[in-house]
């Protein structure tokens, strides 16, 4: 809706500005408790930073935040002499962007959509999908089904030899892996049972010779697995697979005796088991049109609970004897109010910052989105026309700390997306790489992404062939590394602004799962509200153990 136009009515329970995830989530979520809520996006899209856009205007929005703009203060609004109006300021959230098209154009570049926030994915019957699917997805969506790709499993990068290494994990996988010894195999399967039976009760999960105590459930997960006497490789890829979604800076052994536990080693394994049961080979799925999808489904669900969408503002009104937040104006000069306010991190208010979250905030949100240790994220997006692995379509990969570069101190993940027909979230026949790291500098960051591109993918130049380059590796085996088309890389901040009296939501952080982000949705719900139930199921038509909204393409 434009705001060019008044706005009725002109007080509701809860403005919300922005329309990221969390933004979003919690508009539906107050709807759905039967709040009066208004969104509002001076954006001309929806989903903020967690949007997928069109490659043009992805840059564009990208280049966008280079400008910053000074803060004014209106010392009055209109005839009201109780509140001053206080603009609101753009952050600058992203930093040295860095864009190179090696192809005279990329087929279809308005037909396919780039992730802002990437790389990301969800496990089938993790928290996000669990959470879709209670809060009625079929509701809201068309034909009742949210569409989605299959990941085909997950690749570690070997320095010993360059190579991308897929973990074995099936009974099948396991005994064709040529890598692994015999009596490797024969432990690894017999791992895999005993997670397997993960949904028992924990008392009773035992293999025919092994029983997990509640000692040991406590304890290190490193300390674990060394009992029960697994090879180096194996641990790696066992801890790989269990952390993959970890985000601590300094991604080692160490690391996982003190933060890793076996409970929550084994629990994070059995989801892993789980999503491949139900999901095929692949145990992560991705939104076919990117993950904006699942906003779009966000958004229409608080729509039609009566949330009301506008497309412009200018400022925050603050009382003037209190400093509490009032209400908000619109371009049109219209002033509008609320009870609470959610403010995206996109935005600040020239207040002086809280020096740190409410007490009342404090608590939920460590450990949630705004655990990432570094301040930045630094992310990669690049387009070729062959996969980084002969045979795959979609994969994640993992870049363990050290194995491209001694000074590499954090894991570095990428996702690879093959392109599918219409307006899919990759051109038809070509790739799209997502890369993330964790970084403490934009130096840190670009050398971390340059280094995983330089591994997998071939700059054209003089003397490299059309579709891409070939090495001999120690098997003498020819490895193809494809062409890159085109690539953008940035810096993404990570820091959430918090203010006295304005709720800020977090950033797009470090993870590849929603987890966290939902996390602080939830607690930041639940400081406004604290008696209401975030997120009701809601009943659906149908089985939904028979008839799944979820739709997993292979």
């Amino acid at each position: 809706m434009s705001s060019d136009y008044p706005i009725e009515p002109t007080t509701y329970d809860l403005i919300v500005i922005g329309t990221g995830l969390p933004e979003t989530v919690i508009a539906a979520a107050a709807t759905a408790a039967g709040k009066t809520v208004l969104q509002i996006d001076p954006n001309d899209f929806n989903g903020s930073h967690f949007a997928s856009l069109p490659l043009q205007q992805f840059t564009s929005f990208l280049n966008s935040h280079f400008t910053a703009k000074n803060p004014t203060c209106s010392g009055h609004a209109h005839d009201h002499h109780d509140f001053v109006a206080l603009e609101l300021i753009p952050r600058l959230l992203y930093s040295d962007i860095e864009t190179t098209n090696y192809a005279p154009e990329i087929p279809s570049a308005d037909k396919f959509n780039i992730d802002l926030g990437g790389p990301r994915l969800l496990f089938h019957g993790d928290k996000a999908t669990d959470f879709i699917i209670k809060s009625g997805v079929d509701l809201y969506v068309e034909n009742g089904i949210l569409k989605f790709k299959r990941i085909d499993g997950v690749c570690v990068f070997y320095e010993s030899n360059g190579k991308l290494h897929i973990f074995p994990y099936s009974k099948g996988e396991v005994f064709v892996d040529e890598s692994l010894k015999l009596v490797e195999k024969s432990k690894l399967r017999s791992f895999i049972k005993l997670v397997q039976q993960q949904d028992e009760e924990w008392s009773q999960i035992f293999s025919e010779t092994f029983k997990i105590s509640e000692e040991d459930l406590e304890s290190p997960f490193v300390d674990f697995l060394d009992g029960m006497q697994l090879s180096a490789k194996i641990k790696s890829f066992i801890l790989y697979i269990a952390m993959v979604d970890y985000d601590e800076e300094n991604f080692n052994l160490e690391v996982c005796k003190s933060n890793l536990k076996t409970r929550a080693g084994i629990e994070c394994l059995a989801l892993y088991d789980k999503s491949r049961s139900e999901n095929g080979p692949g145990p992560w799925i991705y939104p076919k049109y990117g993950h904006g999808d699942l906003l779009a489904f966000f958004g229409r669900r608080a729509a039609v609970k009566g949330c009301i969408c506008v497309s412009s503002m200018t400022a925050v009104l603050m009382d003037k004897d209190s400093g509490k937040y009032k209400g908000v104006r619109l371009a049109s000069g219209q002033n509008l109010f609320s009870h609470q306010l959610v403010l995206n991190p996109a935005f600040t208010v020239p207040l002086a910052p809280a020096p740190s979250p409410p007490d009342c905030l404090r608590e939920g949100l460590q450990g949630l989105s705004l655990k990432d240790t570094k301040g930045k994220v630094a992310r990669g997006i690049c387009i070729t026309a062959s996969s980084v692995k002969p045979k795959t379509s979609n994969c994640l990969l993992v870049y363990p700390p050290r194995t491209l570069y001694p000074e590499q101190d954090t894991l570095i993940r990428v996702i690879q997306i093959a392109g599918g027909s219409g307006m899919d979230a990759c051109p038809k026949g070509m790739f799209v790489l997502y890369f993330s790291a964790l970084c403490n500098c934009a130096e840190q960051g670009k050398r971390l992404l340059h280094a995983a591109m330089n591994s997998l993918l071939t700059l054209p130049g003089p003397g490299n062939p059309e579709n891409g380059s070939t090495v001999e590796s120690e098997d003498a085996q020819v490895k193809v590394k494809p062409n890159l088309l085109w690539s953008t890389l940035y810096i993404q901040e990570l820091s959430m602004e918090q203010h006295e009296h304005l709720i800020s939501t977090p950033m797009p952080d470090g993870n590849l799962s929603y987890d966290g982000l939902l996390d602080a949705a939830v607690v930041l719900f639940q400081k406004m509200y604290p008696n209401e139930e975030f997120f009701p199921e809601t009943p659906s038509p149908g089985n939904l153990e028979d008839d799944t909204p979820i739709n997993v393409e292979d």
